[in-house]
């Protein structure tokens, strides 16, 4: 599995859904993951930090997982099956002493909620091999990890359809 960080949100412009977009560290790879509007929203105003007097849904299951004595340990984005990614919440039990249990609970997610759990708790992305081998591009410019203008000009120009040939007729994304 490789580690990722989110490098963009865009728009994909033909069915007008939005698009997260994955860089997978140590490489110059990207993987885009369709996800709904109100998931990119709450992402989007996380990437901004704003705040909200009221907890949101993901800040009630956040305090939820805390209160059973339990932490975000990664999140796994690890398939896709019918044009549908796939992703696992990994939480660490802090209560488990037994040597041969390690405490780690997975829980199946769409991978948004996941990517937006583990930006508000700081816990790692990760996908699987297979995801990155088979469904990411590599980005063209030497300067990959330089945040500026040219990458926002790729962003925006980004031919989705060259990812959807990969997953098929289309894609559902994470929904």
């Amino acid at each position: 599995m490789k580690r990722a960080t989110i490098k963009a949100l865009a728009l994909d412009k033909v069915n007008n859904s939005p698009v997260v977009i994955l860089s997978i560290e140590g490489t110059k790879k990207i993987l885009p993951i369709w996800i709904g509007a109100c998931e990119a929203s709450v992402l989007a105003m996380i990437l901004e930090n704003v705040t909200f007097e009221r907890p949101l849904t993901h800040d009630l299951l956040l305090s939820m997982v805390e209160g059973l004595e339990a932490k975000m340990e990664k999140i796994l984005i690890n398939k896709i099956e019918d044009n549908t990614f796939y992703a696992k919440v990994i939480l660490k039990d802090l209560t488990a002493n037994d040597e041969e249990d390690d405490g780690l609970i997975e829980f199946d997610a769409r991978p948004s909620d996941a990517i937006i759990l583990a930006l508000k708790t700081s816990s790692p992305i990760y996908v699987s091999n297979e995801l990155v081998l088979d469904y990411s591009i590599d980005y063209p410019n030497e300067d990959y990890d330089k945040e500026d203008d040219e990458f926002k000009k790729f962003v925006e120009n980004l031919d989705l359809d060259e990812f959807r040939k990969k997953f098929g007729k289309g894609s559902q994304g994470d929904n």
